[in-house]
C-alpha cells in the first residue's frame, strides 16, 4: 500500500520544519523488521540536505557540515531533550558518488539496515538501485516557480 502527500514549501526554513516534523513523527516507533529509510530524491539545490538537517536537528544533531558527499556516510547518536527515544543511530548517506547498491558493502550497509533502531536518510537512493528497504517513506523533491519554494512529495509504501 502507498500513501502519497504533497506539501509546497517556500523557504529553506520551511523545508527544514518539514524535516524536523517527519523525525518527530517516527521518533517514538520501532518497526517490527529492519530499519526505516528515509530516501531523498531531486536534482542538486532541490532540498534535500536541507530537509536532512531539519530532520537531525530534530534529534539534536547539528552537523558541521550539510552533506556526507565526500565521506560518502555519517553516524549519529541521537541526544534527545526530554524523554526516551526509540532510535539509537541515524545514517546520512549520500550515494551520488556510489557507481551501484555493491559500493555499499564496504560501509556494512546490509548490518546497519537488519536494526529496527536504525534510520537511514538516503540522498541521491536512484544511484543504488535495486537496494529493498521493509520500512521506506521516499521523499521527492522538486523545484517550483520562485526561487526558493519547492514542491515535495511523500511517498510511505511500508512503514510500521
Amino acid at each position: 500500500m502507498q500513501n502519497k502527500l504533497l506539501k509546497l514549501t517556500h523557504s529553506t526554513d520551511e523545508t527544514k520544519r518539514l524535516g524536523f516534523r517527519l523525525a518527530q513523527k517516527i521518533s517514538k516507533k520501532i518497526p517490527k523488521n529492519g530499519a526505516r529509510v528515509i530516501t531523498l530524491k531531486g536534482n542538486l539545490g532541490s532540498g534535500k540536505t536541507t530537509f536532512a538537517l531539519g530532520f537531525l536537528k530534530y534529534f539534536g544533531i547539528r552537523p558541521h557540515s550539510a552533506s556526507p558527499t565526500f565521506v560518502i556516510m555519517k553516524k549519529y547518536k541521537p541526544r534527545p531533550k526530554i524523554g526516551k527515544l526509540a532510535i539509537n543511530n541515524i545514517y546520512h548517506l549520500d550515494a551520488y558518488r556510489l557507481r551501484s547498491k555493491r559500493d555499499l558493502n564496504v560501509l556494512e550497509f546490509g548490518d546497519i539496515l537488519k536494526d529496527p533502531k536504525n534510520v537511514i536518510l538516503i540522498e541521491w537512493p536512484e544511484k543504488i538501485r535495486g537496494t529493498r528497504f521493509e520500512n521506506k517513506i521516499a521523499v521527492s523533491f522538486s523545484y517550483r516557480k520562485k526561487e526558493n519554494e519547492r514542491a515535495i512529495k511523500f511517498s510511505v509504501d511500508k512503514f510500521s
